[in-house]
């Protein structure tokens, strides 16, 4: 008869040696599930697509997992610009949810919706499924979420008042589901100071983006690229309103946060670089504004264009206060040979 400590002894052994053979076969169990939202995350479409695929013709699952992985794999055919194949994804998750038991699944799956429709440019629809989760009365979170992307509708319709009052109201529910200091609550902010902006009403839109700017930094960090889009059109707001040193500090802000990045778009980053380089030269200040043109002049010569036409006609401004004409004119020559 085995003793009660040789007993616990064997348990502590079996454990040991069943441990990693369970974790094998959970890992295995669930592979093209995890693999799929992996490369869902990295935006590595086709690898989702194909185990996302490959999941669902898997076992059995509970109806919110079932969900998720219809909806990933829409979003992984929209990334490709499948609109077919993701609307008939999209399908398949309505009619699912539709039957399940579960009434939050609903308002998720036409929320992708939503995103497909206007991905497509299909503003009236998306305006229409907006209105069908809105009349689902869901909870506060699909809601607010919803409303913004209705904001968006608006905005690429050309209803630029009704996509004003939609942010705003996106706005409250994002605060009132997440918090004040909520990533999602930001980029709503954000947004609607990116409207206001482009409506003139910069008072408000410089509120709206510092807003958004303090909450991107507190939540993903000084030099993520959502603070970074904030110090652009807050930058440019300034500019744009007449408050030159504003703008020259913001601009200067973003700059150095660009540099401190990894992997920045190099063409914003030159957009940002230009547009400073002029505030330096309408201040006479040629030095620091051609070292800026320099770079984005090297940056923007992959993508000619107007962006690098006007990057060189500022050079040649640059090279005129040098009191340089000759190689004023050669910029401008090759400005005008892109243009």
């Amino acid at each position: 008869m085995l003793s009660v400590t040789r007993l616990f002894r064997l348990g502590i052994r079996f454990a040991a040696w069943a441990t990693p053979h369970v974790q094998n076969w959970h890992r295995r169990r669930h592979m093209n599930r995890v693999e799929g939202q992996r490369h869902l995350e990295a935006h590595n479409w086709t690898e989702a697509e194909r185990h996302l695929t490959a999941a669902l013709a898997e076992r059995r699952r509970s109806p919110a997992r079932h969900l998720d992985l219809l909806l990933g794999l829409a979003q992984a055919q929209r990334g490709q610009n499948k609109f077919a194949e993701a609307e008939r994804t999209v399908d398949t998750a309505i009619q699912y949810a539709n039957q399940s038991r579960n009434a939050s699944l609903g308002p998720r799956a036409l929320d992708t919706l939503m995103d497909l429709q206007i991905d497509q440019g299909k503003y009236t629809e998306a305006e229409q499924t907006a209105r069908e989760i809105i009349e689902l009365n869901p909870d506060s979170e699909p809601l607010a979420r919803s409303v913004r992307k209705l904001g968006t509708a608006f905005r690429k319709s050309g209803r630029n008042a009704e996509a004003i009052d939609a942010f705003r109201q996106a706005a409250a529910l994002h605060e009132k589901a997440f918090g004040a200091d909520h990533n999602d609550t930001a980029d709503s902010f954000a947004q609607l100071g990116m409207l206001l902006r482009e409506q003139g009403d910069h008072t408000q839109a410089q509120q709206h983006l510092r807003r958004a700017l303090e909450i991107h930094r507190n939540t993903l960090g000084a030099d993520s690229h959502e603070a970074a889009q904030d110090l652009h059109h807050l930058a440019a707001s300034l500019e744009d309103c007449g408050d030159i040193d504003g703008a020259v500090q913001e601009f200067e802000r973003l700059l150095a946060l660009r540099r401190r990045q990894v992997g920045c778009n190099p063409v914003e980053t030159a957009d940002a670089q230009v547009r400073l380089a002029i505030l330096y030269l309408n201040a006479r200040r040629p030095g620091p504004a051609k070292e800026l043109l320099a770079e984005a002049i090297a940056s923007l010569d992959r993508h000619p264009g107007p962006a690098l036409a006007h990057a060189m006609e500022a050079m040649a401004r640059a090279e005129e206060q040098f009191g340089r004409p000759q190689d004023a004119k050669q910029w401008r020559d090759r400005a005008l040979t892109i243009a």
